[in-house]
């Protein structure tokens, strides 16, 4: 068969149409990955499609026509071509249904495509010239040709200038976030839709998102304690003051300069320490109180709409070129102790009292003073513990395929179910696991050992006689905690020693420690660690309302590494029975009682009480005593 003037025509379209598939592929791999480049990337893929059916038939057509006159070989142009035209549908078909359907960038196919599509185009372009010099139709060498690119390329701009039209913004506020020290990269607001969304970062991050809903990152900003204190902060200096908590509890609302409001619940502020919010924190000093940097991350094509349609296809973009998603939710700043550090570290500030500087919680510096630091065969940073590796099948983990671990846990075990939170079940079982010290870290097996995070041992101190003082040694070790055992909030959590000793028959001869209720106060003389907050006329603050506190006074902890020692005396009645039986146990609640009365009123949300550690021992009376005991019980039965 001969050519025509019509099938060559269709064949220089088609060819036109390839030509300008190759340069709408190298567009994207060539230039920054903005919008523009994002939006060529689409023209690719969807042109792509709409072509691959009749291109393929004209190329089909065209060979069968050429074999039928002249005899081919496998590794002509031609050849090459078609074959590289299969591979580059084939690939681009795969890579673009797992861009819509898959969770994993598949890097694989990825370097397939764009090297078939580099080394066999190259072998089109060369058959094509050849043909186009070689073609009987002079007159019409180019414009078949140049048609098909002209006016895809005229379709590509246009709708280019449209998206870059339709996508203006005004330029964001300058406004001042203190009197946190968080700020933003510009010290301009960033828009809400930016930092919010991390149930979008779960269609791909399943793994990460599902750990991270229960968790207390994820209700920071809905806890009822927090929701409490914030409301009592509106109250007494107006919304404007809340930004002192804002920068940990409620960043959205912080760096998007929104209006604060005595309920989240409904608000943006709901989104809490959000998985965008995290992540595109830099910057980050060891002053405390929130001193972070937060970038404004560049969002890809479509991925603020609403519309499921095209968040399908922004979430298709994101996976085929996560170049700029990578960028800007980089998790590297993140891998260090001073990321922790900018919100585990507080004071208040005479800004905030009128009176003068304060320094509360700070876990930070317990650290990197203490032996999980300074002692290089120990060595650990807060997220060896706290968000260990896990393996896992999310497109976040590494060569090894592991991820950190997003629960977080540390010691809330009940408010992600107060809230009704998805996984807060298996929240509360993992946090009781990790405050007993049962929880096991194999990449820090060698450096943090097992047992209980904050043991407790028992020792009696000299004989035990009836109708005399008894003595016991309680010991404390804060084992394995990064910081000072308890941290927090001191003026709100609580941890305590209870001790109980009964007789050979379970009478109870002893006890301190102990609670009536739940919710209740501490019954008896014992330990506490913790500390209490003061106003300016030296009365304690149970409200958390520290624009009242000038000072704290009673703090009892435990550095890391170090031990706390406390001898209980109580007295042996006569005629107990041997031997006694001691139980000492180390609890912790996360808020005491007069914190939950003043905050909450006379009901409460239950709070409940972990045991941390116990130790039993059983104690014998002394020779004397139990011979004088026996005298005593044997005297009745000799005067019958």
């Amino acid at each position: 068969m001969q050519p025509t003037p019509k099938s060559l025509r269709k064949l220089r379209l088609a060819s036109g149409v390839v030509i300008f598939l190759l340069l709408t592929g190298l567009f994207p791999l060539l230039a920054p990955l903005g919008i523009m480049a994002q939006w060529v990337l689409l023209v690719h893929i969807v042109v792509g499609f709409l072509v691959i059916v009749p291109v393929t038939w004209i190329f089909f057509r065209h060979r069968s026509h050429v074999r039928q006159h002249v005899a081919g070989s496998w590794f002509s142009s031609g050849s090459l071509s078609w074959l590289g035209w299969l591979a580059v549908v084939i690939s681009g078909v795969w890579l673009t249904a797992v861009g819509i359907w898959g969770r994993f960038t598949p890097y694989g196919w990825h370097i397939a495509h764009v090297a078939v599509g580099l080394l066999l185009g190259l072998a089109a372009v060369l058959h094509l010239v050849r043909g186009l010099l070689r073609t009987r139709f002079p007159e019409a060498r180019y414009r078949e040709l140049a048609a098909a690119v002209i006016v895809l390329g005229l379709a590509l701009g246009a709708g280019g200038g449209i998206l870059w039209y339709a996508r203006r913004a005004p330029p964001p506020r300058q406004v001042s976030f203190a009197p946190s020290n968080a700020t933003t990269f510009n010290h301009r607001t960033i828009p809400a839709s930016l930092l919010t969304g991390s149930a979008a970062c779960g269609t791909c991050h399943q793994t990460i998102y599902k750990e991270w809903l229960p968790s207390a990152h994820h209700y920071s900003a809905t806890d009822l304690f927090y929701q409490a204190v914030k409301d009592n902060y509106i109250r007494a200096r107006g919304w404007k003051a809340v930004r002192y908590c804002a920068g940990c509890h409620e960043p959205v609302t912080l760096l998007s300069g929104r209006r604060f409001h005595r309920q989240t619940a409904g608000h943006i502020g709901a989104a809490g320490q959000s998985c965008a919010f995290c992540h595109l924190i830099r910057d980050t000093a060891s002053r405390g109180n929130a001193n972070y940097v937060v970038i404004r991350p560049t969002p890809y094509l479509f991925e603020q709409s609403h519309q499921p349609l095209l968040l399908a296809i922004s979430d298709m973009l994101i996976r085929l070129h996560p170049e700029q998603h990578n960028a800007d939710y980089n998790v590297k700043p993140s891998q260090s102790a001073l990321f922790c550090g900018t919100c585990h570290k507080q004071y208040i500030s005479k800004r905030e009292n009128g009176w003068g500087f304060v320094q509360l919680q700070d876990q930070y510096d317990n650290w990197k003073n203490g032996p999980w630091h300074t002692d290089p065969r120990k060595n650990l940073i807060c997220e060896n513990c706290h968000m260990p590796d896990v393996r896992a099948e999310d497109p976040a983990r590494n060569a090894e395929g592991f991820i950190h671990d997003h629960r977080i846990l540390a010691s809330n075990n009940y408010m992600a179910a107060l809230l009704h939170l998805p996984g807060a079940r298996r929240q509360a079982q993992l946090v009781d696991r990790w405050m007993a010290g049962k929880t096991i870290i194999p990449a820090i097996a060698g450096k943090w050992p097992r047992g209980r995070i904050v043991p407790v041992m028992l020792q009696p101190q000299g004989p035990f006689i009836p109708g005399h003082t008894a003595e016991l040694q309680a010991l404390v070790v804060n084992a394995k905690v990064g910081h000072q055992f308890p941290t927090g909030p001191l003026d709100v959590i609580e941890s305590w020693l209870e001790l109980t000793v009964t007789d050979a028959h379970g009478r109870r001869v002893f006890a301190t420690g102990y609670l009536k209720t739940p919710n209740g106060p501490i019954q008896g003389k014992t330990v506490e660690f913790r500390a209490h907050l003061l106003d300016r006329d030296a009365h304690p603050v149970y409200t958390h309302s520290l624009w009242n506190v000038v000072g704290a006074t009673g703090k009892q902890v435990i550095p890391p590494g170090a031990s706390y020692s406390h001898i209980f005396q109580f007295p042996l009645p006569r005629g107990v029975a041997g031997p006694l039986h001691c139980r000492l146990r180390l609890l912790y609640r996360k808020f005491n009682s007069n914190s939950q009365l003043q905050l909450f009123g006379p009901h409460p949300p239950p709070v409940p009480v972990m045991q941390i550690s116990a130790a039993t021992r059983v104690v014998d009376l002394s020779p004397a005593a139990r011979a004088s005991v026996r005298r005593r019980r044997a005297a009745p039965q000799a005067r019958r």
